[in-house]
């Protein structure tokens, strides 16, 4: 069984600046997604983390990034022209508080170089969110070292419903739960959630109509039903830009706690749920005291996911004052 996350409790880990802050007090962002073939998701991901409220972002090209076709720019290029306040540098995990990879990737174009640094951020101390082309990384890992008894980084994988059927495969785990083709099927959702979370060693945010959130130590959360215009292309990479930022602005207390992971994953299914209904133009005034299915039923207008991104900083205004409200 999982538990609903409510926005009171999502409230609590939108970090607000203090009068002490600067922008390394609110923590580094390293963003190492997107490719030649999809620059595009490297933008959605910076841009999501820049709406959050990340304190810096450095952007990190994967190194074997080919020539990119159809004469579209480098990801690199492409993230400086959209958020020119990014910061470019390398891998090095000492220089940022948390990591974004994957998105945007195909990890039957990596080479094992790219891989070997997927593996090192992988180890290090830092907490890492781990999306789209990099999830196999993680379940290699596992199955190379499955009773490894050095602290594992704190981490949380975003699989869709196939990424997910996909690991559970890559594991050994025998079919794919027939639950990943029911969104409304809450509990046997989560029991396979929190199955593969144990077997991986790390926090899975299985994303969805309703998105399930579930921790190596046993927690399960759920939320949701989310706005059907989140059906849109890049969706998911403003999704694991969110979350990016959410885990950089609490990495301390996650690194004490990786557990609290779930929290966080939660937190950024729910942001990117209201984000989206702010984009179309259909966030309901009490949204919580409705009946779901009436919020989902007002669709509002059709949205792209940079309007996700974009309504961010409302979506997130809006959460703090119904948690004070």
């Amino acid at each position: 069984m999982s538990t609903r996350w409510t926005e009171l409790e999502a409230a609590q880990w939108l970090r607000q600046p203090g009068p002490a802050d600067n922008k390394y007090g609110l923590g580094v962002l390293g963003v190492r997604t997107g490719s030649a073939q999809y620059p595009g998701a490297a933008v959605l991901t910076v841009s999501a983390a820049w709406r959050t409220g990340v304190g810096l972002l450095r952007y990190v090209p994967p190194a074997d990034d080919a020539e990119p076709p159809f004469g579209l720019p480098s990801p690199a290029s492409a993230v400086l022209a959209a958020r020119p306040e990014t910061v470019f540098g390398t891998a090095d995990s000492r220089a940022c508080d948390a990591w974004l990879i994957g998105s945007g990737t195909d990890p039957a174009a990596r080479s094992a170089a790219e891989t070997a640094i997927l593996s090192e951020l992988l180890s290090g101390p830092q907490p890492v969110v781990v999306d789209a082309g990099a999830l196999g990384v993680v379940a290699d890992r596992a199955l190379s070292a499955p009773n490894a008894a050095a602290p594992r980084t704190p981490t949380i994988l975003t699989p869709h419903a196939g990424e997910f059927a996909r690991l559970w495969q890559q594991l050994g785990m025998g079919t794919p739960p027939t639950a990943l083709k029911e969104p409304f099927d809450t509990v046997q959702r989560s029991a396979a959630a929190a199955e593969l979370a144990t077997a991986l060693g790390a926090t899975v945010l299985l994303k969805g109509t309703v998105s399930i959130c579930a921790t190596p130590g046993g927690i399960a959360l759920h939320t949701g039903p989310a706005t059907p215009r989140l059906a849109t292309a890049g969706s998911g990479d403003v999704l694991a830009g969110i979350l990016g930022a959410l885990v950089t602005l609490n990495a301390e207390r996650v690194q004490a706690q990786p557990e609290l992971l779930g929290a966080l994953g939660s937190t950024a299914a729910l942001l990117h749920d209201l984000a989206a209904h702010h984009a179309a133009g259909s966030a309901p005034v009490a949204r919580e005291a409705r009946a779901r299915a009436a919020v989902t039923r007002r669709l509002g207008a059709p949205i792209l996911a940079l309007d996700i991104a974009a309504a961010l900083p409302t979506a997130i205004a809006d959460l703090l004052t119904r948690a004070t409200a």
